[in-house]
């Protein structure tokens, strides 16, 4: 099958869907291409028993005055809901401290992948779609993607291209010859780390203190209680390991990376709480290294626009601003 559209969006996380409305305000279609079976790419959340977990990003922060005008229209919707103004702090002894520091700090009001489908148009997207190739021929982009329920291949074709998915994950599968040397470099010179996390459902109620929030220093980056965040009837801890535990661990086996991090939070899970545990690994989790400003762009061969999380912030509010400056920049490259 062979489809067409002015704008292709590789990705379908938070990126992909502001850079697809920014383009809607100019009147210029575009097509998301998704690689999962849902939208929201990071901004994750999983079913577990009767409950819920966000098992990518847990919180979000609105600090642009662009960013706390998304967060006041959001919040007047019930979309989103203040979590806390600051997390607890464990330290490498497992002791645990309070901080705050007068920022709110955000959360889908029943999920944080609810947050991203609130903010989808199902006409203009195809998911379950893997990208394997982007080349230009014709005049035209060309990108071959496989339908991943029936592992048809399809060919979509276009006259722009927003990448907002992880930079190495592109360049894989992207033909490098068609950029230009300093583009090849600039993008090779951004990295991620990976990250394993847990969702550990307890039997009781947890013991994690109010509100929910703890940051780690040491193995352990962050303890996200659910139910303490309103998401979840049920009690399911996430614990997202460190970027540095997790990519010396990343192939471990399930059963190993689970007993090595409830041990390091067995002051506040003990073993006989746990009910059941599930093991999610990102591979490209948190941006280690950023490109200076919000968008990388080229017009040669033709426009192509690479943004995400890990273009000036690697935050989610960096991703939001990224995928507004990419749909402006193509915007303005169709003008031309």
């Amino acid at each position: 099958m062979r489809k067409e559209s002015p704008i292709i969006i590789l990705g379908a996380g938070l990126t992909g869907l502001f850079a697809a409305q920014e383009l809607k305000k100019k009147s210029i279609p575009s097509l998301l291409i998704e690689k999962g079976r849902s939208v929201g790419g990071r901004m994750a959340t999983r079913r577990i028993q009767s409950g819920r977990a966000d098992h990518g990003a847990q919180f979000f922060t609105a600090r642009s005055d662009v960013m706390k005008s998304l967060v006041d229209s959001w919040m007047k919707e019930g979309t989103v809901n203040e979590w806390t103004k600051g997390f607890h702090q464990m330290d490498l002894g497992g002791k645990v401290h309070l901080e705050t520091d007068g920022y709110p700090r955000y959360v889908g009001s029943t999920s944080m992948n609810a947050l991203t489908k609130s903010l989808v148009d199902e006409n203009d997207i195809l998911l379950n779609h893997r990208a394997v190739h982007l080349d230009y021929q014709k005049q035209q982009w060309q990108l071959e993607v496989i339908n991943e329920q029936d592992s048809v291949t399809e060919t979509v074709q276009a006259a722009g291209i927003i990448s907002t998915i992880p930079i190495p994950q592109v360049l894989t599968w992207m033909n490098l010859g068609l950029l230009e040397s300093d583009i090849k470099m600039e993008l090779a010179n951004i990295t991620y780390d990976p990250c394993i996390c847990l969702m550990v459902t307890l039997r009781n109620d947890s013991r994690i203190p109010p509100k929910g929030g703890i940051q780690g220093e040491g193995d352990v980056a962050f303890i996200g209680d659910n139910q303490q965040k309103g998401i979840s009837t049920k009690p399911i801890i996430t614990i997202h390991a460190s970027g540095e535990w997790s990519s010396n661990n990343f192939d471990a086996a399930d059963d190993e990376v689970t007993s090595f991090l409830l041990k390091q939070v067995e002051s506040l899970i003990s073993p006989n709480e746990v009910e059941e545990v599930q093991v999610k690994r990102w591979r490209y989790a948190k941006p280690r290294s950023l490109y200076p400003d919000r968008v990388l762009a080229t017009t040669y061969p033709s426009p192509i626009v690479f943004a995400g999380d890990c273009f000036k912030e690697g935050k989610v509010e960096g991703a939001v601003l990224s995928g507004m400056e990419a749909g402006k920049r193509m915007s303005r490259y169709l003008k031309k």
